[in-house]
């Protein structure tokens, strides 16, 4: 075995070792390729470009690393390592110390050691520069678009994949910035001679000296340390390749030949499987992901799908696919490791996302000599387009672009989604079609006018922007039948909207046959029952005629469906969808199952409002004086001396208030200010009331309770009077502000007077000031005559024990609330039972339905109740609540006429005799089949 870091020949069996010299060896080298292979030939013209790097010597290219910085030096603590690391790192960092790479340093930059596994269990010794690569001023030399390479590869037949070694240690650091690259190890502090792997803008001067190097090399592409060499035949490509090695040769620039390729009729590069035909994902890449393991995190779904985004060019019908999947993550954080609740939907979602990996679309490679056509399609939630090219008659793909509309979007007109699917499918290709002539296909005929015709005054604003934006790159707008534009029509398609019979009429007449009430109801007199021909059919089914409408008879089976069929169309209320299914069919107990259905039909719960719920005002308990805080923020307001909030604070028995105005609402100042104004005047509080703020959610401010041993009720969202007292107190300060100055300019002069003002205010409920509930007696205001301090002869304990009986007769005051609600309280009574409830969506826009859910109830609380939103646990205010009713499949089951539901307990005899009562009200005897 060949060990090159030992510079040593090992025998397999017996691990004997012998050392070589691989500068002044005579004996034959060990290569990758066949000698006698003609590119073998033309590596040996360039022999230094396969050697073993030395890096001590200087560079053949004046490239160099430089890291302008904006800060102080940055250093961190050494991080531990495993032994099996411990040992690694040691042998690696001391062979890129012999290799010249790094050397013993004593920088005041010390960034740690981060051990990077190669596949071949080797470890890549990086630095985490991440706070050093903050205070970098980044480099904006572009890397190329990834899909670039395939400008060059039209026509190509043979293709060549080079590998550059050690990419980003060919460059030299900047002698300056040498000791800013500095790791931190177990063993030493070490600084880089060479460009280290993690700094910022390494990749930038990387790709410069590849595009320098490679320069005017038209059948050359580099990404970074790959470079793709593609010809129309082998002689010119042994000519292309040999160019390209003696460039890289001048440079310095060395290659891995056991990652190379040359010669191939197809290989793999950047992930895509190259052959002469066009581009594909790579078999690897797409095996990978058809056998990914279904995700148990969002984070694991997020990954998942950039994965699989990494080829959304090739992959039709993309938006549709990932709809359900991309639903779980809305509202999610970075790294979310939320639990994943799959639904069978969502299931076949991934199932199908993993399955078209493998049926991709080969993409042709662009020639810039044909004409494109843009095809493109419109549903009532996607747009879609396609993009190709016309050679030799034939039209090939270039890529595939989807989009799901946003809910503003999926309202628009279907000539307005039509035009947008042409504005948002050029926009995507405007780098392929810019400068093309590009002709659109759509299947919207009034699309094909929109270029020629005058500007009406009807047309938006928005249509006329995109219409400009597309008349940019085109003439003029084709018209195509939809079967004909099948591929957009796929991409847009989300749901084939069909319009089947609503009945089966064979299945109907075979049903009715057998139906013992039917039987049991032709038997009545009151009721008439004839065969009549359905239209459009040759099947005859039995119809109700005693009224003026015909209306066939209805079996259990069809029932719901009917029911479904008619109230649907408007979602009418109960007594409306009676006449409209009586009007066209008949059952026995048709009342009893239109009211069932109605009455539980999601929609109209959800949009329709009977009654708010109304609870009554909940108490506190009891607390002594200042105990017991509410704090609020108001604003933004007007500016003055660039305050424009409030932090308002009000302890709850005194009602003594506290309002500090400040420039900003952070986390950070609004816990300085609770501490500053009134933790250190008034003291540590038992409870604090807040709402669901963010600077009251944040760690800061939560830490900041926790260490005072303070707890915080937070109230429910949408719930203002759960912190009522300092909303009153909001709507008072107001008012006083704006009576005191009408402009409201100088708020922030006025606002001590006015806050003196409430302290000294009597309380209708109470026949106290605040004053008094804190202090004992009232403070003195501008007019008063009398002196209401206490007497001078009173020497200073007495007056203590004075004031102290003083505020304990306040103190046990009792407050009274005449503001009571009780002849406005409402609870529906089914709150307490029902499995699943609606929130009122306070929040919602015009159209919005008022309600959301139904949510299930995982806890029940006087005031709130805990609901399953969304897989996540919420409190909501019983206020923003109502029942939901939710179909099941036995609400439209009959047993008997009187629709009495059998219980699964009770044991029926078959045929045993039933009393039943008709529509007339007589009282009849019939059998009835029960199947238990």
């Amino acid at each position: 075995m060949v060990d090159l870091h030992g510079k040593r020949l090992v025998d397999k069996i017996t691990f004997l070792s012998r050392p070589t010299n691989t500068s002044t060896s005579t004996e034959p080298s060990i290569r990758s390729i066949d000698i006698n292979d003609e590119y073998h030939q033309i590596l040996q013209k360039f022999p230094d470009i396969t050697k073993l790097e030395n890096f001590s010597s200087n560079p053949k290219h004046n490239v160099q690393h430089h890291i302008h910085t904006t800060g102080p030096p940055v250093h961190e603590k050494v991080r531990p390592l495993n032994p099996e690391k411990y040992k690694l790192a040691k042998a690696e960092s001391e062979r890129m110390t012999q290799l010249g790479i790094c050397r013993p340093s004593n920088s005041p930059w010390a960034n740690p050691l981060v051990c990077v596994t190669k596949k071949n269990g080797e470890i890549r010794a990086c630095g985490d520069y991440r706070r050093l690569n903050a205070q970098t001023i980044p480099d904006r030399y572009p890397l190329p678009r990834l899909l670039d390479f395939t400008y060059i590869l039209k026509g190509k037949t043979i293709f060549s994949k080079i590998d550059l070694r050690k990419a980003y240690h060919n460059i030299p650091m900047a002698p300056e910035d040498i000791p800013k690259s500095a790791i931190l190890t177990p063993f030493g502090l070490f600084e880089f001679t060479r460009c280290n792997y993690g700094l910022r803008n390494a990749a930038q001067d990387f790709q410069r000296l590849v595009h320098n190097t490679l320069k005017n090399l038209d059948f050359a592409f580099a990404y970074l340390d790959d470079i793709i060499i593609s010809s129309d035949s082998k002689e010119t490509h042994l000519k292309h390749l040999e160019l390209v090695l003696e460039r890289l040769n001048n440079c310095g620039l060395t290659i891995n030949t056991g990652k190379c390729e040359f010669g191939k009729s197809e290989l793999n590069f950047l992930g895509y499987h190259i052959s002469t035909n066009g581009i594909k994902p790579s078999q690897d890449k797409s095996e990978t992901i058809s056998n990914y393991p279904r995700p148990n995190t969002i984070e694991e779904l997020r990954r998942f799908l950039g994965m699989l985004n990494f080829y959304r060019l090739s992959i039709p019908k993309a938006a549709e696919m990932q709809a359900p999947l991309n639903a779980y993550l809305h509202n999610s954080k970075k790294r979310d490791k939320t639990l994943i609740t799959w639904t069978e939907t969502a299931l076949n979602a991934f199932d199908r996302c993993k399955q078209a990996i493998n049926e991709t679309v080969t993409l042709s490679y662009p020639d810039t000599c044909a004409s494109l056509i843009l095809m493109t399609d419109a549903s009532d939630s996607c747009v879609g387009s396609a993009l190709h090219q016309h050679v030799n008659n034939k039209l090939e793909p270039l890529g595939f672009f989807s989009k799901k509309l946003t809910e503003t979007q999926k309202r628009y007109s279907t000539y307005d989604r039509e035009l947008l699917a042409i504005y948002m499918g050029i926009k995507h290709f405007r780098h392929m079609v810019e400068g093309r002539e590009l002709t659109i296909l759509t299947d919207h005929r009034p699309l094909t006018f929109a270029l020629t015709k005058k500007v009406s005054p009807s047309d938006s604003p928005r249509r006329l922007r995109q219409l400009d934006f597309i008349s940019q790159f085109c003439d003029s707008i084709k018209y195509i039948e939809g079967d004909k534009n099948t591929v957009a029509d796929a991409l847009s398609r989300i749901n084939e909207i069909t319009m089947p019979s609503l009945f089966d009429y064979n299945k109907l007449a075979e049903l009715q046959k057998s139906d013992l009430e039917l039987e049991s109801l032709r038997k009545q007199d009151n009721l008439q029952f004839k065969l009549i021909a359905m239209p459009d059919s040759d099947v005859k089914l039995i119809c109700e005629t005693s009224t003026e409408d015909v209306r066939p008879y209805l079996p259990i089976a069809f029932r719901e469906l009917a029911i479904k069929t008619l109230h649907n169309v408007s979602h009418p209320g109960i007594a409306a969808t009676k006449r409209l299914v009586k009007s066209r069919y008949f059952w026995s107990s048709m009342n009893i199952d239109i009211k069932n259905y109605v009455k539980k039909c999601i929609p109209c719960q959800k949009c329709k409002i009977q009654r708010h719920t109304i609870t009554p005002l909940g108490t506190f308990d009891k607390a002594s004086r200042l105990s017991h805080c509410h704090l609020d923020l108001i604003g933004p307001l007007k500016p003055c001396n660039d305050y424009k909030y409030c932090v308002t604070m009000i302890d709850r028995v005194t009602k003594w208030p506290e309002v500090v105005p400040v420039k900003d609402i952070t986390a950070e100042t609004v816990a300085k200010v609770f501490l500053e104004h009134y933790i250190a005047r008034y003291g540590c509080p038992l409870k604090v009331t807040t709402d669901r703020g963010a600077q009251f959610e944040s760690d800061l401010f939560t830490q900041l309770l926790k260490k005072l041993g303070i707890e915080r009720v937070r109230t429910t969202a949408y719930n203002p009077k759960a912190n009522g007292m300092v909303e009153r107190l909001h709507r008072t300060l107001k008012a006083a502000i704006m009576a005191k100055c009408l402009n409201s300019a100088q708020w922030v002069q006025e606002l001590p007077l006015v806050l003196l003002g409430l302290r000294t205010a009597i309380k209708s409920d109470l026949g106290y000031s605040p004053s008094q509930f804190l202090y004992g007696c009232s403070l003195r205001l501008p007019g008063d005559i009398f002196n209401s301090s206490p007497k001078t002869n009173i020497n200073d304990r007495e007056f203590i024990k004075q004031l102290i009986n003083n505020l304990s007769s306040v103190s046990n005051l009792t407050h009274t609330d005449i503001r009571t609600r009780d002849n406005k309280v409402f609870i529906h009574p089914d709150l307490n039972n029902c499995s699943h409830v609606f929130v009122r969506n306070e929040a919602r826009r015009s159209l919005e339905p008022p309600y959301e859910g139904p949510f299930q109830i995982l806890d029940r609380h006087s005031k709130y109740y805990t609901l399953d939103c969304n897989n996540k646990k919420v409190t909501v205010s019983l206020d923003r609540l109502k029942p939901a009713y939710l179909l099941i499949a036995d609400d439209i089951e009959v047993s008997s006429p009187g629709n009495k539901k059998t219980e699964p307990n009770i044991s029926i005899t078959p045929s045993q005799p039933l009393t039943l009562k008709t529509r007339s009200g007589r009282t009849v005897k019939r059998t009835v089949k029960f199947d238990i």
